[in-house]
């Protein structure tokens, strides 16, 4: 019996017969395969798509954002076939149906091999998310009325935020308010992992600002005690949060940080040169009662304080060796930051650019505070 249905049964039958939309394309995306699913979910007829590419207005992807990925380093198929590296986590975009609809698809990606090891082409698998996307579009819109914001129009500093979820929602929870007129406060945070999980921890983080919000300036007192809050909540779930909470007082042109297993935080001066501060302490959540010494820095006219969460240095490129700090940094210097303006979206696809996957591995913030001349 096994041997018969071996030999009545072609690939193009089983690939037919999975609830999956399945396409293969060749070196330059000319699409050669297009399986059932796959008309069933875009509307699109096998006969109106083969031998055709993939950038023909086709599906065009975008993300989402809105962006467009098709012809990109950003399109997932393309860096699969160029990296030689299928998807290691799924990816979510939105696909253009025949009727110039969009369908939001769960998407993976393989490079497409001859037996000699050589690529030829792409495979793309891709699922219909419309439902889960509708409920994650609602949980998006209440976690961002979590985001705190708080910088008075005639504040001496002038800041800005860029937040890259991972998926729809994502683990970082960022809070930046006015102490007074001279004093500012920020906090961010990175909550292990992405997506569902992660997001509810960033929800009990507003609720931990708000309650302790009354210690500030007292950033070192503040941090531990959201430190302990999150062991209660944390511990035995191998779970923890990286995060970093500064005080910049203009009166004594000084920013004072504290937090643990953070990026290094950078100051640009007016003369091109750059301060890494270094973030030590515990991940919170991991210690009960560790300490969070406090680290004094001056910080003054013309200079920018740049902080961000991992997500933008732990993307391995196709070697797998991660960005890294210093890789991150020759970005942004390369860019003509501070002097050009943050473009958070070219950065992005200059971080894909060097590594192997098409999207970022994590969500990411980037935080600036501008002290003007």
């Amino acid at each position: 019996m096994t041997k018969d249905i071996k030999n009545n049964f072609a690939s193009e039958d089983i690939l037919d017969s999975i609830v999956d939309g399945v396409y293969v394309t060749d070196f330059d995306r000319k699409i050669i395969y297009w399986n059932k699913a796959a008309e069933k979910i875009t509307g699109w007829r096998k006969e109106d798509v083969l031998g055709l590419s993939c950038m023909d207005e086709i599906l065009s992807h975008v993300d989402k954002e809105s962006r467009k990925l098709c012809g990109k380093d950003t399109c997932p198929l393309y860096r699969s076939i160029v990296t030689g590296q299928p998807t290691t986590t799924p990816i979510i975009v939105y696909a253009q149906k025949s009727n110039g609809d969009r369908v939001p698809v769960q998407v993976n990606v393989s490079p497409l091999k001859n037996s000699s090891g050589e690529i030829i082409g792409g495979v793309e698998v891709f699922r219909d998310v419309s439902d889960v996307i509708s409920d994650l579009d609602r949980a998006k819109r209440i976690q961002n009325k979590a985001l705190k914001w708080n910088i008075r129009e005639d504040s001496i500093l002038k800041a800005a935020v860029h937040y890259i979820p991972h998926d729809i929602i994502g683990g970082d929870y960022y809070a930046v308010d006015q102490l007074s007129k001279h004093q500012y406060v920020f906090l961010l945070a990175d909550v292990m992992g992405h997506g569902t999980s992660a997001a509810l921890h960033t929800m009990y983080l507003r609720s931990l600002w708000e309650e302790h919000f009354y210690m500030l300036p007292d950033i070192t007192k503040f941090i531990k005690t959201l430190n302990q809050q999150l062991y209660q909540l944390m511990h035995g779930n191998f779970s923890f949060a990286a995060a970093v909470c500064g005080v910049i007082d203009t009166d004594q042109q000084t920013v004072t940080l504290a937090g643990g297993a953070f990026p290094e935080v950078l100051i640009f001066n007016k003369n091109d040169s750059v301060k890494n501060i270094q973030i030590s302490g515990f991940a919170l959540g991991m210690v009960e009662n560790a300490d969070y010494p406090a680290q004094i820095t001056k910080f003054g006219p013309e200079d920018v304080l740049f902080v961000y969460t991992d997500g933008a240095i732990e993307n391995p490129d196709r070697y797998g060796e991660v960005l890294g700090e210093k890789r991150f940094k020759d970005i942004l210097q390369k860019a003509g930051y501070p002097q050009s303006h943050f473009m958070h979206q070219q950065i992005e696809e200059k971080i894909i650019e060097l590594t192997a996957n098409a999207a970022l591995k994590d969500d990411v913030t980037f935080l600036e505070f501008h002290w003007p001349v």
